[in-house]
């Protein structure tokens, strides 16, 4: 048993260098590459919203009438919130990738298991840093930091996990497209009755849940027309629209998206589904159509979700310690620089890891050719 037990942690050992090491190339079979790619880039875009693009035009407060207009509309590039939309649909087609065959049966208890050891652990390890660097946070309650943060996501996501086993019959009695439809009554009915909601938080985590449900469920829909072999450019991709164009959009709905929350009564509560619906196109249109990304950018994309789940902590604490990221080009170097590095620290002390313990449990589905080898999935 002892020699079992060591082998096992060897292998897991193994398989936690793997993910950090490895930069896997862009020509790895079977791979959805771009996925990760943008991943990474979404998570960056996040991070910009919390930091602020570069001052290069100096700050938004300035005396100078022309350049603190030239910084105000800079500051807009950083669309952090509707960029968290997008992350939906991809984490929706990751989920039901390697279930979407309808012959498998579905392994509940393992899949749980591995979910939440993958996902879970590094919450709690962000959990944990976050109570030691602030003890007077709130982790429980109305007013909790796990709802009061940029965690907020990722409880939306537990909760589709958590009632994916279900979906997943459910898909298999009606269809995921009969599910997609009763989640967009039900997200434009709490969207009307919730108008106008500012923020999430205002909404609470159930409408939130409810609100963002379908966007989560495209994911899956994508899915499913991969595993049909259908083109996942759909209809509305199919005009031969150059990928470029495909990404100009989405860079210009999600733009205007947060610049009308802001300056609107439109706010993200009811521009999500939006967004997520363009962002669901344009997610058909790379995987049908887009060239394999950098190597560089997807390695990037294999640590993205510490670099989600870390950023506020690095910010808030060089905040505290009166480092500001606005206040020069220097500082939002110095911001930045620390960010990504205690991100990818973590990655390796503690994501890597978690991946390494949750792929010891196999799900053992069979899974469609080109397919099996999205190891990176969350």
């Amino acid at each position: 048993m002892l020699d079992r037990l060591i082998s096992r942690l060897k292998n897991m050992s193994g398989t936690a260098r793997e993910l950090r090491g490895d930069i896997i190339t862009p020509s790895t079979p079977g791979r959805f590459t771009i996925l990760d790619a943008l991943r990474g880039i979404l998570a960056l875009v996040v991070v910009l919203g919390h930091t602020g693009m570069p001052p290069i035009f100096g700050s938004i407060d300035q005396v100078d009438r022309m350049w603190r207009s030239l910084a105000r509309f800079w500051e807009t590039f950083a669309f952090g919130p509707p960029a968290v939309i997008a992350f939906f649909v991809i984490s929706g087609f990751c989920i039901h990738q390697p279930f979407a065959n309808p012959g498998d049966r579905f392994p509940v208890v393992r899949f749980y298991l591995r979910r939440y050891l993958r996902i879970g652990i590094p919450i709690l390890a962000v959990v944990v840093i976050l109570h030691t660097l602030q003890t007077e946070v709130i982790l429980f309650g109305k007013n909790s930091i796990l709802w009061k943060s940029t965690l907020w996501s990722v409880i939306c996501e537990e909760i589709y996990y958590a009632l994916y086993p279900l979906l997943h019959l459910i898909y298999r009695r009606v269809g995921v497209g009969t599910v997609l439809l009763i989640s967009m009554i039900s997200a434009f009915t709490v969207v009307t009755f919730t108008f106008p909601a500012v923020d999430w938080s205002d909404v609470g985590i159930i409408g939130t849940s409810v609100i963002l449900l379908p966007v989560w469920l495209l994911g899956a829909t994508l899915a499913e027309w991969v595993r049909n072999s259908q083109s996942p450019t759909g209809r509305w991709a199919g005009f031969h629209i150059s990928i470029g164009w495909w990404r100009a959009g989405a860079w210009g709905i999600m733009w205007l998206a947060l610049v009308m929350h802001f300056h609107s009564g439109l706010h993200q509560t009811a521009s999500g589904i939006v967004v997520g619906g363009f962002a669901f196109l344009w997610l058909q249109a790379e995987l049908a159509k887009a060239a394999p990304p950098p190597a560089l950018l997807i390695w990037f994309g294999t640590w993205s979700y510490s670099l989600y789940l870390v950023h506020p902590l690095v910010i808030s604490f060089l905040n505290r310690n009166s480092i500001y990221s606005h206040a020069s080009l220097v500082n939002w170097g110095l911001v930045m620089a620390l960010t990504l590095g205690f991100s990818y620290l973590f990655f390796i002390l503690v994501e890597a890891p978690s991946h390494a313990l949750a792929r010891l449990i196999s799900l053992r589905v069979t899974r469609p050719l080109g397919l099996a080898a999205y190891k990176a999935a969350r």
